[in-house]
């Protein structure tokens, strides 16, 4: 993101907002993109799964599956177990019974809704800029999670995965385990600073834990709970109603480490409940937040219950060829196999040429591994392979439209001709389902056609999309997109994948819902790796009111002040001041990453061809509700990337915009009649809390990364940090 233009004094290559030295003011530590937050990926942590691989086959081998009954899945509550309820059998992904649950009576139930009170009024007590006299569990936490990453501990967290989901490589898990969460525990720990220092407020209402199935060690365990119990935020984990097993047995692990480490057990509870129960349960405590990862359809209902829910939701992802080579087909499967098709980057959608005679059927999944057992691909290093009675359709009751593209496995796809987008893509979830879009190749890598798929990709928002194919096809279709995740690959080799991101290289993920639904699912995108505590943290009215007071811009966006002088309200004003801060430090181009590929991540424009952000405004709408809102776009190059719609009957807010220097386009009406035109649609409402800005501004810009798969490579580097996108 570069300079307004008002104020740049040379134009340059690389778009950004500044083009001098920032100060130490800019320097805004955990929030994505920043020179902080770049510096704590440093890909020196290395990690050798060998042994663990070793471990966990001889823990599957040696398992009593009798135990998960024995032993069922109860509520625990400050180490207190409550066992009666109703008795309910639990699943495994094949659908087999593999043990018990006891779903919470109403004696449970309160008990969980007690100790949540007590916490909700201790965390409302909380003084304001200061630190909870309950947080300082840090370094017990650190030591403990040591342990949790040992070999011996981390083979019963793999093992129970592997027995419970059928997951295939849950060696990679704890990989990323090791690596993102060192990078993660540094954000923690400046995170932690600025509250010591009064900067910030971390906000200690219990938090709401809903489990995922396939990564629930890396995300549940260490992101979600560890990072927020060692700062003194309590967390609830909340039952699944399938494949629960291995999310109440990590939950068990760590319960017995906290006690060995003198960590107290009020900080993580389990409750064993129904969905109704869960529902009432969110519905009680409007100020805790939950952590959540899964469809869409799921985080919207949670939603409706839980106000300051923050998901990561899944998508259709795609994959774009220009040629059928032995690594595009070898990309096709191991992308749409992943996980038995359980991983959240599983390819669901390919787009290319037309599909050469029998293609599917022979060069991608004709030499498909199938397996009895997970534990099978942990002894030969697979990740990809079919696992034997796991749920799914037959030749003869497949999904209307789709025809078997394995002569004997459950493995199907449609092809839509012409170049017709799939209006729509169900995920069928461990299930081989791929949707084929095909075109004339020349076509293919058409203005026209590229400009339509982009289109497709913001309205459905897949979580990765891999461009198999020519630079400048692959830069044009990240530029006119929006996505988390964006591989590059050599139809020739290496091929891109669907299915590859290390957050702790600087290969930033998220799963994003689309933009104009976005408020519907989540308050803020995911990204990992950031300090999830600080999804719950604001800034303080008064320490905004001492930023406005005494804390100076850079000379860089002085040209801002105009609009900063209008504004009435000493904390909106503050916060303007912190945002613009942050994008004096963040908003200077893409960085690179730390690993083996070449990655570039950071804050990007909005997608270039996309339409405009609409900013709507009523007519009670002030300068200073619009002000925050605004400056995303009005201090950076996004600039032409949006319009404020203000009534014509708001004449002091039309005034107030007409006083600034660089005039913003406006547009004088009643709402927005034509919101299909419109990228993103934005209701302008008054701030009634200041969230930290790197969240608060990746509610209106991209954040994410790109990457070719080829490690030094010159030519990307030069094609897409040159790109008009940053």
């Amino acid at each position: 993101i570069r300079a307004n233009p008002v104020a740049q004094a040379a134009r340059h290559v690389v778009s950004r907002v500044l083009w001098s030295d920032t100060g130490r003011r800019g320097k805004r530590k955990y929030h994505f993109g920043s020179s902080r937050y770049a510096g704590a990926i440093t890909g020196k942590v290395q990690y050798d799964g060998t042994r663990l691989r070793k471990e966990t086959v001889q823990y599957i081998r040696g398992f009593d599956p009798a135990q998960w009954s024995a032993d069922p899945i109860v509520t625990v509550v400050e180490g207190v177990a409550y066992r009666q309820g109703e008795v309910i059998d639990t699943t495994d992904a094949r659908g087999r019974v593999n043990g018990k649950q006891i779903i919470a009576d109403h004696e449970a139930f309160d008990a969980v809704v007690n100790l949540a009170q007590t916490l909700t009024s201790e965390a409302d007590k909380q003084p304001e800029g200061g630190v909870h006299e309950r947080d300082g569990y840090l370094e017990a936490v650190r030591r403990l999670e040591a342990v949790l990453l040992s070999d011996e501990v981390a083979a019963k967290l793999v093992g129970n995965q592997a027995m419970d989901f059928c997951k295939q490589d849950g060696i990679t898990e704890i990989e990323e385990s090791v690596q993102a969460t060192d990078v993660e525990r540094k954000l923690n720990d400046m995170l932690s600073k600025d509250e010591v220092l009064g900067k910030v407020a971390i906000q200690r209402h219990p938090a709401f834990i809903g489990c995922v199935s396939n990564f629930s060690n890396f995300l549940d365990l260490f992101r979600k709970t560890l990072r927020n119990i060692e700062l003194g935020v309590p967390v609830v984990i909340l039952s699944r109603s399938n494949t629960s097993q291995h999310c109440y047995r990590w939950f068990q692990i760590l319960s017995q480490l906290m006690g060995v480490f003198g960590v107290p057990q009020h900080l993580v509870s389990f409750a064993s409940l129904s969905i109704d129960q869960q529902r009432q349960l969110m519905k009680t405590f409007p100020k805790s937040p939950c952590y959540f990862t899964g469809s869409r359809e799921i985080a919207k209902l949670i939603r409706e219950v839980c106000p300051l829910l923050v998901a990561s939701t899944g998508g259709p992802n795609t994959m774009l060829c220009t040629e059928f080579t032995p690594k595009v087909a070898e990309a096709v499967r191991m992308s749409a196999c992943i996980e038995n098709s359980g991983q959240c980057t599983a390819l669901r959608h390919l787009v290319s040429p037309p599909l050469p005679d029998a293609w599917l059927e022979k060069e991608v999944f004709g030499s498909i591994q199938t397996v009895d057992s997970s534990v099978q691909s942990l002894e030969q290093n697979g990740f990809y392979d079919l696992v034997a009675g796991l749920p799914s359709e037959g030749p003869d009751n497949k999904k209307p439209g789709y025809i078997p593209a394995h002569s004997s496995l459950p493995i199907f796809y449609r092809e839509g001709a012409g170049g017709a987008l799939p209006a729509s893509i169900e995920e069928n979830w461990r299930r081989v389902y791929l949707d084929v879009t095909s075109t004339d190749k020349e076509f293919l890598s058409s203005d026209g056609f590229t400009r339509s798929l982009c289109d497709w990709l913001i309205e459905h928002q897949p979580i990765s999309l891999s461009v198999n194919g020519p630079l400048d096809l692959a830069l044009r279709m990240w530029e006119g997109s929006g996505l988390c995740v964006f591989s590059w690959g050599s139809p020739e080799g290496p091929a891109a994948l669907s299915c590859q991101a290390r957050p702790q290289d600087g290969e930033c993920f998220g799963e994003f819902p689309p933009r104009k639904e976005l408020r519907e699912h989540t308050r803020f995108p995911v990204i990992v790796p950031t300090p999830t505590p600080g999804y719950n943290t604001n800034y303080q009215a008064k320490q905004l009111e001492f930023v406005d007071s005494l804390a100076p811009i850079a000379h860089t966006v002085a040209f801002c002040n105009p609009l900063l002088d209008q504004l009435t309200n000493g904390a909106v004003k503050g916060f303007c001041k912190v945002i613009l801060n942050y994008l004096v430090d963040a908003a200077t181009g893409p960085k690179r990453g730390a690993g083996a590929r070449s990655c570039l991540f950071g804050l990007q424009r909005p997608p270039l061809g996309a339409g405009k952000t609409a900013l709507v405004c009523t007519e009670s709408t002030t300068i200073d509700d619009l002000a925050p809102v605004m400056l995303p776009f009005y201090a950076t190059n996004a600039r032409d990337a949006y319009q404020i719609v203000v009534p014509p009957s708001n004449a002091s807010l039309l005034s107030a915009l007409s006083k600034l220097p660089s005039k913003p386009a406006v547009k004088k009406a009643d709402g927005v009649a034509d919101a299909a035109s419109y990228y993103n649609i934005v209701h302008v409402s008054p701030m009634s809390s200041f969230p930290l800005v790197g969240h608060f501004v990746s509610l209106y810009i991209s954040v994410g990364h790109c990457k070719s798969v080829k490690g030094d490579d010159d030519a990307f580097f030069d094609a897409f940090e040159a790109s008009p996108k940053w």
